[in-house]
């Protein structure tokens, strides 16, 4: 009896080690895989790969990884490949976390920020407040479309929003980007599109090539379209008049990135507008993607945003009028950026 447990506990071994053994050989393969599509994708895509040493980036990111036996002990590797990619943007998810480069940013001075921190943690939505007679509040927050149809769902949210402060009678409306870290632009550029004229409000600029993707609006019998190149990424039914003329205040900060950043910038340009705020955190840059497996998606860095008299925004968007600090978004008229945005209307 003792030896046939003896026998079949070595059976069980031998087939536990064999398996260990197939599992981890998977898991290496996985990440050599993993590996070699992430410099080959961004040898062929990355934002400033022809200016850049493939041999040694190759080099180093294989030697970083080639002790890693899982896809998570190979994340190392992964960051140094987008750190020598001077890519801060760029990263890849891996079980709904994201892995990249943070790039030289400061961390948030937490006393001039504790507002803005506080309320990015507790949670926001779109958001319209009529402030004065005659001036309006309309806060953008990020967005995530998950389902088809939802880019013109979410610009509907916001047109709405909109027509619902009866902006024909407004002197002046101020934009709140400060809690917009990205999403889909397009959606957003949609919802707003009664404060663009139709045309281009900015492009996407390849280094390598130097070819340009405009994206625009076309309007047409009460409808607008929003284009990047030749793809229509965003329909809207227009909700009133045309409002390309009135006076307009962007307000931007740290938390404005990626698409928030895409959405100042078809601001730049526009008649009767002006910028409060600070520096936005600095992804003025676009993605290209795709998915590797269920669980691992990539992206990386492959143009930079150009307004609509084409300049180029390579690190960030920058206000005309600098205010540190003094957000306030449970008192808005206490508010320091706001209280400047509305001294600003009232007297341009």
């Amino acid at each position: 009896m003792k030896r046939y447990i003896k026998k079949t506990y070595l059976l069980i071994l031998a087939v536990f080690l064999l398996s260990f053994g197939k599992a981890n050989a998977q898991q290496a393969d996985s990440v050599r895989r993993l590996i070699d599509t992430l410099l080959q994708f961004s040898k062929a895509n990355a934002l400033y790969s022809n200016q850049v040493d493939w041999k040694m980036i190759s080099d180093s990111v294989r030697n970083k990884a080639a002790n890693a036996g899982t896809i998570k002990a190979a994340l190392p590797a992964v960051k140094l490949l987008y750190q020598l990619l001077g890519d801060h943007h760029g990263f890849i998810t891996y079980n709904n976390n994201y892995y990249g480069w943070p790039g030289n940013s400061k961390p948030f001075d937490r006393t001039v920020h504790a507002a803005l921190i506080k309320k990015m943690k507790d949670g926001y939505g779109v958001r319209k407040e009529i402030l004065a007679k005659g001036y309006g509040y309309l806060l953008v927050p990020d967005n995530n479309p998950t389902y088809r149809g939802a880019v013109n769902d979410i610009a509907r949210q916001i047109r709405d929003s909109l027509a619902a402060m009866d902006p024909e009678r407004l002197k002046g409306l101020i934009i709140d980007l400060r809690l917009n870290p990205g999403g889909d632009m397009y959606a957003m550029i949609g919802g707003l599109s009664n404060l663009f004229r139709p045309g281009k409000l900015g492009s996407f600029v390849y280094p390598g090539t130097k070819k340009e993707e405009a994206w625009n609006i076309v309007s047409d019998n009460g409808k607008d379209k929003v284009y990047s190149g030749q793809d229509t990424l965003c329909r809207i039914n227009r909700r009133g008049k045309q409002l390309y003329d009135l006076k307009v205040v962007v307000l931007i900060g740290p938390y404005t990135r990626s698409s928030g950043e895409a959405l100042a910038i078809s601001f730049k340009g526009r008649h009767n507008t002006w910028f409060i705020g600070e520096d936005t955190g600095g992804y003025t840059t676009a993605n290209v993607s795709f998915q590797f497996t269920n669980e691992i998606g990539v992206f990386v860095a492959t143009a930079i945003e150009a307004d609509r008299n084409g300049h180029l925004y390579t690190d960030n968007v920058k206000p005309d009028e600098e205010i540190l600090g003094g957000d306030n978004f449970n008192d808005l008229k206490n508010d320091l950026k706001v209280k400047a945005a509305l001294q600003w209307l009232k007297h341009k």
